[in-house]
């Protein structure tokens, strides 16, 4: 009965480090993916242009706060039908704005189980701007 334990019991505790790897894992995607998609709105309720940068890196960080131990990285490109435009567009033209957010995660605590010490999740989100909006460039 030990020498059953004895080997049951570490294989065990893997299993349980690899569902809660698994589990971070997810997490960290959904949470990445729920900033893009929130900082993607705020962009759209933008006036002027010059303001985007600044409110979409406001909401993914207030968003992944406590998973990036460092500011999350954002992106934004605008689009017009299909094609990325300039910023000149944004008072006329663009149709889609396109934010990309990366988070560098920690998951040190699953080094055991061979999963690295850190990793960048990212993700897309897209929202229409009004197009009844007034903008200014």
């Amino acid at each position: 009965m030990a020498v059953e334990f004895v080997i049951a019991a570490p294989a065990f505790a893997l299993l349980l480090l690899l569902v809660a790897a698994g589990g971070q894992w997810v997490s960290a995607a959904g949470e990445v993916g729920g900033a893009a998609r929130d900082a993607a709105r705020q962009a759209t309720l933008q006036v002027n242009y010059a303001d985007v940068q600044q409110a979409v890196q406001s909401v993914a960080q207030g968003d992944l706060n406590n998973l990036c131990p460092g500011a999350a990285q954002t992106s934004v490109k605008l689009m017009a039908g299909g094609q990325e435009v300039g910023p000149g567009a944004w008072a006329d033209g663009a149709q889609v704005v396109e934010v990309t957010v990366s988070c560098n995660v920690n998951l040190k605590a699953f080094t055991v189980i061979g999963i690295p010490a850190s990793q960048t999740f990212s993700d897309v989100a897209a929202a229409p701007l009004d197009q009844f909006s007034e903008r200014t460039g």
